[in-house]
Order: structure tokens, then sequence, then C-alpha cells
């Protein structure tokens, strides 16, 4: 009973800013040129105008200090500001009222609004979409319009609105380290909101490292390359790196979009910190093999601080393959393997199908070494692959399907990364990708930039 009188509120509030009635003119759209009326009512003595413009928006980006709203028009398909003070309604799904600060990039909200002021007179959470908050471990397909996560499979609208930092987006732009919220209607996606991007990060003074690992938390873990630039999620980290016997720590932070510098020229070795590691394996008999050597496991085994690959196979067994960080004098490790399964079919292409570790370095030759893919622009700007260093652009890399994060840079200009989703034909595939931006450029047709600084009415009809 409660959520039906609170959405019957709405529906009253709504008309009543609106100016419902048989003598009101129609709402026009957001940008439309029009002689606009002004509604008058019992608030009308109050000093307060009343809107004449309904829509249906998603909320790109809130400005609650200075009291503006980047909107995009779901229906015009196009974003406009607009301006509220501390008379403008707003409330949630249930009629329970709100703050601006409670308000989100991407959520899906009804304005009402006076349109020649562009100034909201209500704001509502629309009560037909969903959000969901915090998902990550999913896969889009782009052109299949599905989206997976929460192990169920979810369709796209095909006019499905991407925001990264307030900015319109791309699939391509959404790493799958990313954390997003989606926004649905009538069970399909409308919006995907990357809550948390992703920045890059590149190692300084690393020669004797090469060949070892670096680790950005506790589930990022990637091999030392020579100029790798890495692709790693926003937020402040103790930063491992290490080779055999030396590592250190570094503490970064990583920001959107942004490129971090980390020099490690400086980091202590730790030659003579070694731990014991104990080790169960199941079943009896199986071979250990630690950095590439075979291990007995009679006995612990001392290993060096730092970050190491453990393999566990036995025939008739799935093969084991993680990291392990060593950094206490004493640890154990227990591992039980998976009987084997019949063996998986033939891809048709000569090459083994199955997944692969997300710490593998998939920039290798081809099964045959025979195809390519070819990224033909922007030409000038590093080319990185997974990580891994290929060239300047146009270059290009050994084919092997499957998702791959591609880096542009370019020195005085943003830095951009791209996945791709490479297929397993016979073929060679050609990308080319656009310009990048200069680091230095302002963008006026985005002022989520600056944070909605300054409402500038000429932009009204110019923005994306």
């Amino acid at each position: 009973m409660k959520k039906r009188i609170g959405l019957l509120s709405i529906l009253l509030t709504i008309c009543m800013l609106a100016g419902c009635g048989s003598s009101q003119k129609k709402s026009t759209e957001p940008g439309e040129d029009a002689n606009l009326s002004q509604t008058e009512s019992t608030a009308a003595a109050k000093g307060m105008t009343l809107a004449d413009s309904l829509d249906q928006v998603i909320l790109r980006q809130i400005d609650a200090e200075n009291q503006r709203l980047l909107c995009y028009s779901l229906k015009a398909k196009k974003s406009y500001l607009l301006v509220f003070d501390d008379a403008t309604t707003i409330q949630d799904k249930y009629g329970q009222q709100l703050v601006a600060a409670q308000l989100q990039n991407g959520d899906p909200v009804t304005v009402a609004f006076i349109q020649e002021e562009q100034k909201a007179r209500g704001i509502w959470l629309d009560t037909g979409y969903e959000r969901k908050d915090n998902i990550t471990g999913y896969e889009i397909n782009e052109a299949a319009h599905t989206m997976d996560f929460d192990r169920e499979q979810h369709s796209i609208e095909r006019d499905c609105l991407v925001l990264l930092g307030g900015k319109i987006a791309e699939f391509s732009d959404i790493n799958e380290c990313d954390e997003l919220s989606v926004i649905e209607k009538d069970s399909k996606i409308a919006a995907l909101v990357v809550t948390r991007g992703h920045g890059y990060v590149r190692l300084v003074g690393a020669d004797s490292f090469e060949g070892g690992w670096v680790e950005f938390g506790s589930d990022l873990i990637r091999p030392v390359e020579k100029d790798a630039l890495y692709v790693v999620p926003v937020g402040a980290y103790e930063m491992l790196i290490s080779k055999g016997k030396d590592s250190g720590t570094k503490q970064i932070e990583v920001k959107s979009q942004e490129e971090v510098q980390v020099d490690v020229s400086d980091i202590l070795t730790d030659a003579d910190r070694t731990g014991q590691v104990f080790f169960t394996i199941q079943p009896a008999g199986a071979k250990l093999v630690i950095d590439e050597k075979q291990k007995d496991y009679s006995n612990a085994v001392e290993l060096s601080y730092g970050i190491h690959q453990v393999v566990v196979s036995a025939e008739g067994y799935q093969t084991s393959t993680q990291y392990i960080k060593v950094g206490e004098p004493m640890a154990s490790l227990s591992v039980t393997l998976t009987e084997a399964k019949e063996q998986e079919e033939d891809t048709g292409d000569g090459s083994a199908s199955g997944s692969v570790s997300s710490n593998s370095t998939v920039v290798s030759a081809s099964a045959d070494g025979e195809y390519k893919v070819y990224i033909d622009g922007p030409p000038g700007a590093e080319l990185y692959v997974d990580d891994i260093y290929i060239g300047v652009v146009p270059a290009s890399f050994a084919k092997q399907s499957g998702k791959h994060t591609v880096c542009l840079r370019k020195e005085g200009y943003i830095t951009r990364s791209y996945t791709l989703q490479i297929d397993d034909g016979k073929n060679d595939n050609h990308y080319s990708f656009s310009s990048l931006k200069s680091s230095n450029a302002t963008d006026t047709a985005d002022l989520a930039e600056s944070a909605l600084s300054s409402l500038l009415t000429n932009t009204l009809n110019g923005m994306q």
C-alpha cells in the first residue's frame, strides 16, 4: 500500500509540475526552439515557476555542489545541461525525499524542467529501470548484443549508452578489469556505467627485473617485459616486483585513463630471504615444477621471497598452473588435481581449445605463423597488446583467437585502450582506431571533464 501511495504521489507531482490540463501546450523536446509558456498555479503564489517539459534521461554527471546535471535524453539521443536549486523535488522510486548527493552517474530519472531556463523542478528515479552495481567477471559480446554476468545472459539494447567518467564511450573502451553498473529495463540493458575504470603503469629502471614478475594487488600478476605498459584497475597499490631472490615494493596510485611511471631502479634486493614451503599434493606421485624446474616435495621446498610459477601434473589428471607469493619464513600449499575428462574436440584450425589463464602472455606466434592482425591507425602511436610492446603503428602481431587488450600511446596524447575479440578464421585482420586526443586539448562539447563548471547556452545543441 505504501509503495502504491508513493507512486501515485510521484505521478500527481509530475502532472502538477508539467502543467497537466486541457489548456496546456504540448511539452517541447530539449534543445527545440519554441515559444515556451509559463504555467501558473497555487505554487506561483509562492514565487515558483512551474515546469513545462518532461523527459526520461540518464544522468551522465552530477555536480551537487554547483547544482547542475548533465543529462542524456533517452528519446532525443543527445545531452543537455539542467540546473536545480533547493526547491527542486528529488525523490527515489518510492516517493522518499533525496538530496542531490545521493544521485549517481548512470541513474535513470524522469526530469520535469523549465525549457527556457533549463531549470529542473522535479527529479524522480525512474520506476521502470533496475540498477545493478559492482558488476565484475562479465563477458560482453557486442556482435550478439549480449552480456554474461551473475551466471546469466542478458540482452543489450542496440542503442545502449556506455558511460566512462561521465563521457559517452564505446563497448571497446571497456576493459575486462573495469567494474560496471548495469541499468536494465524490461530485462534488457539500456546503459552501462564504468564505476571503476583503469589506468596504465609503466616501469622505469626495471632492466634487472626483466623475466621476473610484477604484482598489483593479490589478483593481478604480470611478467616484467621490456617497455611493457600495464593496464591496471584504478586504485592505490603496494606494487611488488621480483625476480629470483630480488624483490621490492612501491606505493603507487593508478588514476582513470592516466599513465603513472614507477621507477624501480632504487629497489633493494632480497637475495638472502627465503621461505620454506610444504606441499601436499594429490594424487601421490604427481610432478611438481616451480619456475620451470622440477622439485622434490617430499620435504619442504626452499623458495626465495617473491612470485613463483607452480605447475602440478599427473597422467590422467588436468594440469594445475598457479602463481604463489612467498613472503613468510614458512608456509604450506595443498593441491588436488581433477581427473581429466574426454579429450577436447578438435577446433579445426590445429590449435587446442580451452581457456587461457589471465596471467598468460598471449602475444606469440600462432600455430602456423601464417596469419596476422594489422593495426593501421592512428599512425605514429605506440602499440601494446596485452601489456607487451609491439611497435609503432602501423604494426602487426601474430593472430591468436580470443580476447585481447590493445593500448595506443603517444607522448603528449591521452592513452587509449580497446578490447578486441579476435576470430579464429584463417585470414588476416585489420583494425584502425580514431586519432588520439591531445592531453592539452579542451573538449568544450563535453562539460563532464570540467565538473560542469560553467553553463554555456550555446553548447546545448552541440553536445553529443
